[in-house]
């Protein structure tokens, strides 16, 4: 009798143990990915403050959404937001972004104010992007700027 006593406390000792460590894993993995998330952010506010975009192109899906206050609308591949966007940084020269508003979750978001110079007259417009966690990588699902 003793001894399945101490199986027993053997066996729960080592479910507690090991349980413990998966639900310490799952913590690490989750403040992993919330450091990327904010990276990713990180990344987009010095792309909209700065104009390059090479700091946020690596996000960028095989299929990115976007819609653009001048006239360009619609599902390009990351190689041509690529190109859109250098060209529109270069028409609407950068002077400063600040969010409004960002969602930290798998599908998340943020909104904010892009201030730019375009033709020597200061403008600003309103930010939408949206982000998606996929295949254990953060990218860029939808740029939109009106």
């Amino acid at each position: 009798m003793k001894k399945i006593f101490i199986y027993i406390n053997f066996f729960f000792f080592l479910t507690t143990f090991s349980t413990s460590n998966v639900f310490a894993e799952e913590t690490a993995q989750e403040k992993q990915n919330h450091k990327k998330e904010v990276q990713i952010f990180s990344d987009i506010e010095r792309t909209f403050s700065s104009g390059n975009i090479s700091l946020i192109s690596a996000y960028f899906p095989s299929q990115i959404y976007l819609s653009l206050s001048n006239g360009v609308n619609g599902f390009y591949s990351g190689n041509q937001a690529f190109y859109i966007l250098q060209d529109f940084f270069q028409l609407c020269q950068p002077i400063a972004f600040k969010y409004t508003q960002r969602s930290e979750s798998e599908n998340g978001f943020a909104t904010g104010i892009f201030s730019f110079e375009n033709k020597n007259k200061k403008g600003a417009a309103q930010v939408f992007i949206s982000v998606e966690y996929s295949g254990a990588k953060w990218k860029i699902s939808q740029i939109t700027i009106k």
